[in-house]
């Protein structure tokens, strides 16, 4: 075991003992994006700290791999995500992501070997938020052509999108399309979406008789049950994470599309991490990215630094009592 384990930071390791490997459980599928599932082994599931979970992305991308690691599909034939991780162990952002162990080829598929952070907790309460005010890579929506079938999608979710240019068309591009998709999403603005948690459906929309910023709120209170103690935590942890980015030199040449911050509390502790790094791409040579510029085609900026800037406030505004009493804020002082 010893031996597998000095290919620390290598891009591609082949299995060192297959015997070992093939005693790995298999990938599992998760009935939703976010159950709590147990690994298949006994030993595994007598120990609460070896729970894993799939946070967000396809069912069966995670599998235990060992006491404290799990393994995660590349979906991706570029290994962007493992480029990432191998860059970022270099740098102070090392300690707000997973522990990057290895790249590995088994049975002609390939899978990333990393820390399991929810072994460090007994009985985890999770959320996932997806960051960035783009969704999609520059690359993905350079094509100019007009398609007929992104319009038809359009008008399905509503009617009323077209533009009387694009009625008369019946088609639009993708680049349309899928501004049109982010604008659906009612906290795209503050520079994150998708705000899942354990044993939840996605809250991807909120009502806009609201402010945005409250029922964010609103649903952090629910995460944390109201208690300060841990929201006080975070809000420390948010602001690590900000510091160590905004001083990475990897990421003022990266653009980070649909990365997550994983958030996970248990009853004595708190803690936040960046994860998700697949679509994680260098860009031209001389672009310098901020992550808080408004994007426009060529500049690659994400707003990933926006939305952390936000959930920050968000969550300070909380932890200052500024969301009024009808939020039931626990006078929770430890």
């Amino acid at each position: 075991m010893d031996n597998c384990k000095t290919a620390i930071n290598t891009t591609l390791v082949q299995p060192c003992d297959n015997k070992l490997l093939d005693s790995f459980p298999p990938l599992l599928n998760a009935s939703t994006e976010l159950d709590l599932t147990a690994p298949p082994s006994d030993a595994l599931l007598k120990n609460k700290k070896t729970a894993w979970i799939q946070v967000a992305g396809q069912p069966g991308t995670f599998a235990p791999a060992g006491p404290n690691t799990i393994w995660k599909k590349r979906m991706e034939k570029e290994n962007h995500e493992t480029k990432t991780y191998q860059a970022l162990m270099g740098e102070s952002l090392r300690d707000v992501v997973p522990k990057f162990y290895r790249e590995i080829e088994y049975q002609g598929e390939y899978f990333i070997e990393m820390e399991d952070l929810l072994q460090r907790f007994s009985d985890p309460n999770i959320m996932d938020i997806k960051m960035g005010k783009r969704t999609f890579l520059e690359l993905e929506v350079k094509n100019p052509v007009l398609r007929k079938d992104l319009y038809d999608k359009m008008v399905m979710i509503d009617p009323d999108a077209p533009t009387e240019e694009e009625k008369k068309q019946e088609a639009i591009t993708k680049l349309r399309y899928m501004q049109f998709r982010e604008q659906e999403n009612s906290t795209a603005d503050l520079g994150f979406r998708k705000i899942r948690m354990s044993g939840q459906p996605p809250n991807t929309n909120l009502k806009k008789t609201k402010r945005k910023e409250q029922q964010v709120a609103e649903v952090m209170l629910s995460f944390f049950k109201s208690q300060m103690s841990p929201l006080k935590s975070l809000l420390t942890r948010l602001i690590e994470i900000r510091d160590k980015f905004e001083n990475s030199i990897f990421f003022k040449g990266h653009e980070i599309i649909g990365s997550s911050l994983l958030i996970v509390y248990d009853e004595d502790s708190c803690n936040a991490w960046m994860i998700d790094f697949a679509k994680t791409f260098p860009v031209d040579t001389g672009l310098t990215l901020d992550h808080r510029t408004s994007w426009e085609i060529g500049t690659h900026e994400d707003g990933y630094l926006s939305g952390l800037d936000n959930l920050i406030q968000i969550v300070q505004n909380i932890v200052d009592g500024k969301f009024g009493p009808d939020l039931g804020v626990a006078n929770d002082n430890s």
